[in-house]
């Protein structure tokens, strides 16, 4: 919730108030006339004054003490009273002293006026309390000059206050006035400084939110072992962690020419993909653009977008963003995800996104390179079997190995085809059953589940030796080979005649073993060009 600035009369003022200051003003003075009063009064009890008197100042001390204990009564009626109060005394004065002693308590009453009320009331005090002063002085003095100058003089020493205090109750309420619209523009300042922070904190708080998403579907996706489980994790794992309304993963077809939906984490996808779902890469809406254009691409609102795919699968769609997954600038297929509302989508959005498609774009690139290395460890196994099988299906042919072991020695013989109490373990070889070896105990006693173990861990070991004797028996035999193909080519390149060349290669060629007999020819047709054929051995120099 945003905080805001209290206003001046909710906390008692954060700038100057002249209403205020004129109610502080009249509390101190109506305080301060009680305390001089009291003093005032006491001495004038012990005065030669008439009774009268007496009770008048008495009764006038009375009423002031309750303007000023009675705050719960108007501004108006307190100064009004105080200023009665006043002019009552300055009247008692003139009557009493004449015009030197009146003077001062109608001074005070005229700048008391002017602060307590405005400059313009303080001039129409002045004007009474002047005419007030002729009266009385055009009644009680002898001297009509006398009366004029100490009239003039009064109404120049009053004109000049009046004039003063409106200058400077004018300057008051232009303070007052630049303090509050400096306090309101500070105000309206601070406002839209608590909505900027407020604004950037939402901004970095969903940041982070979908920053930690993010790592959280990259750990996700780094532990799925196939494509297709990867995709799918990705699809609903975007959609629960960001609160979309649908998410699908788009791939390349082999043509390069089309996006297949692959994953998709909305009922509407999957009806999508069970149909095949796919669009034209740089033609059909914004997946197809993004594929094409390897860039991002937002709608804000579909409704205004041209290039948006209206899809009736997913009515609620009302904006939407498209990100191409991409690694080394190979484009491997789009991250497509919709949002039901409008405007669902910032540049934040935008930047977080795309590293979470990169992240994923290297998870399928991983995870594709992963089963290709597996299909082709798996058909070079089946490779490899297959030769195995075809190599010992060989060799077993050619001789059949079979040897026994009995209390009389070791022999080449077969066991009995049902020896009593024997247990048998294959030798089996990359899935191929080569042989087998069969133990058989003297007496009745039986063969344990780990004796059974010792002797299949002992057939595999032999497996795995005869056919490493097998290989280098392979070995041995192609560099016979190999060197006795060096050796003929090197006494072939003694010879400069072509047919002593011809006889040489006869003759080196049936001194092979099991070689019975050699022909070597030249030309297009055997038949018309009889063969060089090799002496016997005997007759070979």
């Amino acid at each position: 919730m945003r905080n805001t600035i209290p206003s001046p009369r909710s906390t008692g003022g954060e700038f100057f108030s002249y209403e205020q200051w004129r109610e502080r003003f009249l509390k101190v003075v109506l305080q301060g006339s009680c305390i001089l009063g009291f003093a005032a009064i006491a001495l004038y009890l012990f005065t030669p004054a008439s009774s009268l008197y007496k009770i008048l100042a008495i009764a006038t001390y009375g009423v002031l003490v309750l303007v000023t204990l009675f705050t719960s009564l108007s501004y108006n009626i307190r100064a009004s009273v105080f200023l009665f109060l006043l002019f009552f005394a300055g009247l008692s004065s003139l009557f009493d002293y004449g015009i030197a002693d009146a003077s001062i308590l109608f001074i005070g009453f005229i700048v008391m006026t002017g602060l307590l009320f405005s400059p313009r009331v303080g001039m129409y005090s002045t004007i009474a309390v002047t005419v007030l002063i002729l009266l009385v002085f055009g009644w009680t003095s002898t001297s009509l000059a006398d009366s004029a100058r100490l009239t003039g003089i009064l109404l120049i020493v009053v004109t000049i206050i009046a004039i003063g205090l409106h200058t400077f109750q004018d300057e008051f309420i232009k303070t007052q006035r630049a303090a509050r619209q400096t306090l309101d523009a500070l105000r309206e300042e601070r406002a839209t400084l608590e909505e900027r922070v407020e604004e950037r904190t939402v901004g970095l708080t969903r940041k982070t939110e979908h920053l930690r998403a993010t790592s959280y579907i990259a750990r996700k996706t780094a532990e799925a072992q196939d494509l297709a489980t990867l995709l799918d994790t990705v699809a609903h794992l975007v959609t629960d962690q960001f609160g979309f309304y649908h998410t699908g993963v788009f791939l390349i077809n082999e043509a390069g020419n089309r996006v297949v939906l692959q994953a998709a984490s909305s009922e509407g996808g999957q009806r999508m993909i069970e149909r095949g779902h796919s669009l034209t890469i740089g033609m059909q809406g914004i997946v197809g653009y993004v594929a094409a254009q390897k860039k991002p691409r937002i709608a804000l609102d579909v409704g205004t977008d041209a290039v948006f795919f209206n899809n009736p699968d997913l009515p609620l769609t009302r904006s939407e963003v498209a990100l191409p997954l991409l690694v080394h600038n190979k484009i491997l297929g789009v991250l497509d995800i919709q949002s039901d509302r409008p405007q669902a989508f910032s540049m934040d959005d935008i930047d977080v996104l795309q590293t979470l498609s990169d992240q994923i774009a290297i998870a399928i690139e991983n995870a594709r390179l992963l089963d290709e290395t597996q299909a082709a460890i798996m058909q070079l196994e089946a490779l490899t079997s297959i030769r195995t099988h075809e190599a010992w299906t060989q060799k077993l042919r050619e001789q059949e190995r079979v040897f026994t072991y009995t209390p009389l020695g070791l022999r080449s013989e077969k066991l009995p085809k049902n020896p009593n109490n024997a247990i048998r373990a294959p030798i089996v070889l990359r899935g191929r059953k080569i042989g087998n070896i069969s133990i058989a105990r003297t007496g009745d006693g039986k063969w344990s589940r780990l004796d059974e173990r010792v002797l299949e861990e002992v057939a595999n070991q032999v497996g795995l030796a005869v056919d490493n004797i097998r290989l280098l028996e392979e070995a041995t035999h192609r560099a016979r080979q190999e060197q006795t193909v060096g050796k003929l080519a090197a006494r072939f390149s003694q010879s400069l005649d072509l047919d002593t060349l011809l006889q040489t290669a006869t003759r080196e060629l049936g001194q092979l073993p099991d070689v019975a007999e050699v022909a070597v020819f030249i030309g297009q047709d055997n038949k018309q060009i009889s063969p060089l054929k090799q002496q016997p051995k005997s007759d070979e120099i």
